[in-house]
């Protein structure tokens, strides 16, 4: 039995790539591919390994921030007649075409590997957003109970009689009135 013959190859992702692909959650980065095309029995074994950084918006601030990326991933193609996805990692394509274009997998597996929350490290978010974020935020009090919470700008104060409890959000009584 004759050794596998494996066939290696290096590609560069860069803005243009990701910027003609159109994906959403990828717009802009650098990444290294190195794919390693084993020849199986009836089929090809790709191994990618992707390395790099890609640039999204932080979840905080809104301003661009620069993420890291390393994954490595795996493909199994087969021959057959007619384009088909088995799985996850298996792959016919039609012997007549016999080629594969690997563009689409080369952005999922980057953007896949994209963690789902995005946030500068501490201090790096954009000072003028993060101050307005502080203001408007909702905070939480000892008294406010499981699920209460305030909003700085109405801030009892200590003159302030206790209000009665509503059992009703007002704006909804109009709505009630309709029915």
């Amino acid at each position: 039995m004759a050794p596998a013959e494996i066939c290696k190859y290096e590609y560069l992702l860069d803005n243009k790539f990701f910027t003609d692909i159109d994906g959403a959650d990828v717009q802009k980065g650098k990444i290294r591919v190195s794919l390693n095309v084993e020849r199986k029995a009836a089929a090809f074994e790709l191994k990618f390994h992707l390395e790099g950084v890609v640039y999204i918006p932080c979840d905080r601030c809104l301003d661009e921030m620069e993420q890291p990326v390393e994954t490595k991933a795996r493909l199994i193609v087969k021959l057959g007649k007619e384009y088909a996805e088995e799985s996850d990692e298996i792959l016919v394509i039609s012997e007549e075409e016999g080629a594969l274009n690997l563009a689409w997998f080369l952005y999922e597996f980057v953007a896949l590997a994209v963690p789902m929350k995005h946030i500068h490290l501490p201090g790096k978010c954009n000072k003028s957003m993060t101050s307005k974020l502080k203001k408007h935020a909702a905070k939480r009090t000892e008294d406010d109970g499981d699920f209460g919470y305030h909003v700085d700008d109405d801030e009892p104060s200590a003159n302030d009689e206790p209000e009665e409890i509503q059992t009703t959000d007002p704006r909804w009584d109009a709505l009630k009135d309709l029915t």
